[in-house]
């Protein structure tokens, strides 16, 4: 083979392995099947936090959340920024466990309101995170 021949399948070999390399890494899946999740992920967390915070208190003010329409915008966006580079599986198994963890928020609908106390944990690399707690 010339050495012309050579150098031509060589180059056609990387483009190919580059192009494959570049379509694992950058396209995890489709945009539509994408946006599908993280709205699937926005309304069970806006579901979970319902359950459980909603009408109990925190110092004294009973916590109240505006309607749905409103906070599933905000959370939907969240969810988008969060799971940019997450594979199909891993949210799979995100999205499980938020339903998994649906099911055990709905044992807080017909429980009587609790005080809440919120101390602030240690300090983290993003600051001071709350934390609530039933008094």
């Amino acid at each position: 083979m010339k050495t012309s021949h050579k150098i031509a399948a060589l180059g056609s070999l990387t483009a190919v392995a580059g192009a494959a390399a570049c379509w694992k890494w950058m396209i995890r899946m489709p945009l539509k099947e994408f946006t599908r999740y993280a709205l699937y992920m926005a309304a069970l967390d806006d579901e979970i936090c319902r359950n459980e915070l909603e009408g109990n208190q925190i110092g004294g003010e009973v916590i109240t959340f505006p309607p749905k329409a409103e906070t599933l915008q905000e959370r939907y966006q969240l969810f988008l920024q969060m799971n940019r580079a997450k594979s199909r599986r891993q949210l799979q198994k995100e999205v499980a466990e938020m339903e998994r963890r649906l099911q055990e928020s709905r044992q807080y609908t017909d429980k009587p309101e609790e005080q809440l106390e919120v101390e602030l944990a240690g300090e983290s690399e993003m600051g001071s995170r709350p934390s609530a707690q039933p008094v």
